[in-house]
């Protein structure tokens, strides 16, 4: 008996241990992500920023989401668009409607007067061209087919405008950008689902627990476990290929259906992420080219070879231009591409 005790006590004492150890490891891990990395997080900034909007407007969480358009099917956007009738009264009206992100919507240039679809209202208003702007700041290429699908039918378009930077192309793959809860496809061998996204009181209120109950890493490591298409895009190829294919398949459905054309316009943008260029080539085939819809005219328009030459021979700084949010100068290139795209396949075509 006194031997069969003795052997039992080593084990005692490494178990003893190992639970110190794993004790003492979690306190060093929770203590350095409580103190350094989650005041320096983009989560936590944005959340953060989330807060002090509401309070200075004097809103709840709630209130304040409801503000900024946030909902559970699109994320955030409210889906108002800019309208910018043409200035001939001609009776053969031709809609274009954009959807896009930050680029499109006209960030860090005056938007209306110098974004590139403002401009192309005011190349092709007097041929009889009225242009709707529905792009959204931070819209990834699943949000836009979103917002495609809940208003497109509100516009009557003739054409529609499918326009994204690579960095759209990655933002599918993650539920939570610039601070707010989005949507996000996810995939079981063929069939998808989409989960909605998770209310902005409710996500506050996990961080906050996770953070005042000493749990604040494993919060982290769930939420870049959900999310890890994203930060790891080249080992996920297969979910891009998806969310490709579906949104393809979903801008066929609505050309046919609508019997209007719409072009998948790549967006001169130099800003690259890891996977940026195998992402765009998955886009360029899987937005584009679906199966079963024959009547379907959907196109697929890369901006770079026509807006480069334009840049070089006007001697523009192209990588600075480009490396971002384009400034007037991007903008005008872009628009006066496009522009006679659309007007030699849209207007001038069909007069």
């Amino acid at each position: 008996m006194k031997n069969n005790e003795l052997s039992v006590k080593p084990w005692i004492m490494w178990l003893a241990m190992f639970l110190l150890m794993a004790a003492l490891a979690h306190v060093i891990i929770e203590s350095t992500v409580q103190l350094i990395l989650a005041n320096h997080s983009g989560i936590w900034r944005y959340l953060s920023e989330f807060r002090n909007n509401a309070q200075k407007d004097g809103l709840s969480l709630d209130q304040y989401g409801k503000k900024v358009g946030l909902d559970a099917y699109h994320g955030w956007g409210k889906a108002d668009g800019k309208v910018y009738e043409p200035s001939s009264n001609l009776d053969n009206i031709k809609t274009i409607l954009f959807v896009g992100d930050s680029v499109t919507a006209g960030h860090d240039v005056k938007s209306g007067e110098e974004d590139y679809p403002a401009r192309i209202a005011a190349m092709l208003g007097d041929k009889g061209v009225r242009v709707v702007n529905l792009a959204v700041r931070g819209y990834g290429v699943d949000q836009m087919w979103l917002k495609l699908l809940t208003t497109a039918g509100n516009y009557h378009p003739d054409a529609v405008i499918f326009a994204y930077i690579p960095h759209d192309l990655i933002r599918p793959a993650n539920d939570f950008n610039f601070g707010l809860p989005k949507p996000k496809f996810r995939f079981s061998g063929s069939h998808s689902k989409l989960a909605l996204a998770e209310g902005i009181v409710d996500l506050n209120q996990e961080y906050d627990d996770a953070r005042s109950s000493f749990r604040l890493s494993w919060w982290f490591i769930s939420y870049y476990w959900k999310n890890k298409e994203y930060y790891l895009p080249a080992l996920f190829t297969d979910y891009y290929t998806q969310i490709y294919r579906l949104i393809g398949e979903g801008l066929a459905q609505l050309s046919q259906e609508l019997k209007i054309p719409v072009i998948v316009v790549k967006l001169t943008n130099i800003d690259e992420f890891n996977g940026s260029r195998k992402l765009v080539q998955l886009a360029a085939s899987g937005l584009v080219h679906p199966t079963g819809w024959q009547s379907a005219k959907v196109s697929y328009l890369d901006l770079d070879p026509c807006v480069k030459p334009k840049a070089l021979a006007q001697q523009v700084d192209f990588d600075k231009e480009f490396y971002h949010h384009p400034g007037p100068v991007g903008h005008t290139l872009m628009a006066e591409c496009l522009g006679d795209y659309i007007d030699s396949l849209l207007i001038s075509a069909g007069r």
